[in-house]
């Protein structure tokens, strides 16, 4: 178990030293506490989970504040007794149908064994209403639905000779369906989740460079590269951490979950149908969207890279690419395997890595250096902008690395662009893609006031 930082143990929120009792759950330090449904706060499960207090209860269902020391981030354990996947499936349902009467977001994570138990792990927020509406929702009768029919995909076969066989089960809780996404240090996989009876993005560690498969199992090419290999295997993690502290954020793929599993780790992230705003682009012919309906997309990546700068975090790889539009329309940032603690001494990827549309010149500067460089908020903005420059206008954003090398060191607009008040919108892309950060716009807050002044 990794370290703890200055919580109670009881709930997991901030703890001041010196308190005699937790005002939020009532948590003493010291105190020895009775086991109630086989269960006893303090206890550690698989050297991972730390149990905390009784959240609510009902006769048939349990609900408890758990820690989770890999991820870093505390949510809700339910058991239902008797304890099968069938009744964790419908309290699933119950909680899920419920969604509009809880204040904030309700995440369904994962079901799985927590402690040789049965236990629904999800988050919501922690107050005496959400606690009142749970426990009634709980309550609620429902029938089982029939069973969860994951698409047909025994014609499938393999796109690649190193990706997961279709039907393969990880951990027994996740069908293998088809791969829908090769990266360079990794494979993402559409899933079927088999006791919560939905899809699940699972994306695998295998960087291609370094590993190979033999059935189902991930192995190091060559034993020179396995520094290099435990570094990305690292960064994975980190990004699973990162993901994990942005549960509650609107906009931003949930983590449901984080496995070892063949060799290797699996991430488990909300499935979203949709298209990524690249592909979208793309399919339209690489017609620019008009400028109101440009901001509805980048608006919303504002208000989650927010989030993440509030946090220190940089997402590093913002593009059109990373970009999704749901089946209801609702725009998610994704992909967190690039972001990075602003200002860490964490060493960083090669170069080979960045999109040269879309990364800032100090990404350049610290990957040819192989130490952490002048990298913040700035970082996103630029890459912000340059997504702004290819919605507004259909063309691919000037390459940095000409733009650096090259005479012309100002964004230029295409010949063909046809948005009105050119001079101001042009003004507004050499600010959000400015090659000095001293000339770039410092926030993202100020990209969208700026660019809300040129909407009106």
């Amino acid at each position: 178990m990794t370290e703890m930082p200055k919580i109670c143990r009881g709930c997991f929120t901030e703890w001041e030293e010196g308190n005699a009792a937790c005002p939020n759950c009532g948590w003493e330090p010291g105190e020895q506490y009775d086991r109630v449904f086989d269960w006893t706060p303090g206890e550690v499960f698989e050297k991972r989970y730390l149990l905390g207090m009784l959240f609510c209860s009902n006769p048939d269902t349990a609900v408890w504040r758990i820690y989770d020391t890999v991820l870093g981030v505390s949510y809700l354990a339910l058991r239902v007794f008797p304890e099968d996947d069938d009744s964790l499936y419908l309290s699933a349902k119950k909680i899920k149908k419920s969604k509009d009467c809880f204040q904030g977001a309700v995440r369904l994570m994962a079901a799985k064994s927590v402690g040789l138990k049965r236990a629904l792990l999800f988050s919501i927020e922690e107050t005496e209403q959400n606690r009142e509406v749970l426990k009634h929702a709980l309550q609620k009768e429902i029938q089982l639905e029939e069973a969860f029919e994951p698409p047909d995909v025994s014609g499938c076969g393999r796109k690649k000779e190193q990706e997961l066989i279709p039907g393969t089960i990880l951990k027994e809780r996740y069908q293998v369906l088809e791969c829908i996404g090769i990266g360079g240090f990794g494979m993402i996989y559409l899933c079927n989740d088999i006791a919560l009876r939905r899809l699940v993005a699972v994306k695998e560690y295998f960087p291609e460079e370094w590993a190979e498969r033999e059935e189902q199992y991930v192995s190091i090419k060559k034993s020179r590269i396995a520094e290099a290999y435990r570094f990305g295997l690292e960064s994975f993690y980190l990004e699973a951490k990162l993901m994990a502290k942005f549960i509650h954020t609107p906009h931003v793929v949930t983590i449901c979950d984080l496995m070892e599993a063949n060799d290797t780790a699996y991430l488990v992230m909300d499935y979203i149908a949709g298209i990524s705003i690249g592909r979208e682009m793309r399919a339209g012919g690489y017609q620019p969207y008009p400028p109101k309906e440009a901001a509805e997309i980048l608006f919303p990546v504002t208000e989650a890279l927010c989030a993440l700068h509030e946090e220190k975090i940089i997402h590093c790889d913002v593009s059109p690419g990373n970009i999704m539009r749901s089946e209801n329309g609702e725009i998610f940032l994704i992909d967190m395997g690039a972001a990075k603690y602003a200002l860490t001494s964490r060493p960083i990827l090669s170069a080979a890595f960045l999109k040269p549309d879309y990364a800032a010149p100090e990404q350049y500067r610290t990957a040819k250096s192989g130490i952490p460089g002048d990298e913040g908020p700035w970082t996103d903005v630029y890459a912000l902008g340059a997504t702004a420059y290819y919605l507004l206008t259909g063309a691919k954003p000037p390459d940095v690395m000409q733009r650096l090398s090259g005479k012309r060191k100002d964004v230029a607009l295409p010949k063909r662009c046809r948005l009105k008040h050119k001079k101001q919108w042009l003004k507004f892309f050499n600010r959000a893609m400015a090659l000095e950060i001293r000339e770039r716009m410092g926030s993202v807050v100020e990209f969208r006031e700026e660019m809300e002044k040129l909407l009106k």
